[in-house]
């Protein structure tokens, strides 16, 4: 584990994960606030998991300075606390991912048992839709009407369904 090669090697695949689950957050987050929800990136899991990977590729290069010969040694008077928190701060970030993933996962089965089973590229912020689309405060009257066929039509849908399934239909 002290070889630096291989502490490149992971420094370069936590890179290639954080790059990923950034751009895979922000595109949620636009995509959310397109049908005018407004997430929060504290509550995107993968803007936390990007974030939690950049700072393990950064603990991971800042290990490799630390070990590294050439460094004075009054740099790695430095190189040490700034080691020590951002190793403290993917612990932490690593927290709130488990803690988010909770609660997105409680979130989605909360609202399945509500409303219709939600799609694996939901994420969790299918409620927080909801919970706006239902307090109205951005919805002209044209759109909370269609807003509200549309509901009934699901929930015709959903009956109809649950009839056939259960051969009375």
């Amino acid at each position: 584990m002290n070889n630096p090669q291989f502490l490149a090697l992971f420094s370069a695949v936590f890179l290639a994960l954080a790059g990923y689950n950034l751009l895979t957050g922000f595109k949620r987050v636009r995509d959310a606030r397109a049908h005018g929800v407004s997430i929060k990136w504290h509550k995107q899991i993968n803007m936390l998991t990007g974030t939690e990977y950049l700072l393990l590729a950064l603990v991971f290069m800042l290990s490799i300075e630390y070990k590294n010969p050439a460094i004075p040694a009054s740099i790695r008077g430095i190189l040490l606390p700034v080691y020590l928190f951002m190793l403290l701060a993917a612990a932490v970030l690593a927290g709130l991912v488990i803690r988010q993933g909770i609660l997105n996962t409680r979130m989605l089965r909360a609202q399945g048992r509500t409303t219709s089973v939600p799609t694996a590229k939901s994420n969790g912020n299918g409620a927080a839709r909801m919970e706006q689309v239902e307090d109205g405060e951005m919805l002209s009257e044209q759109q909370r009407t269609i807003t509200i066929e549309r509901r009934r039509e699901r929930r015709r849908n959903a009956a109809a369904a649950r009839r056939r399934r259960a051969g009375k239909a």
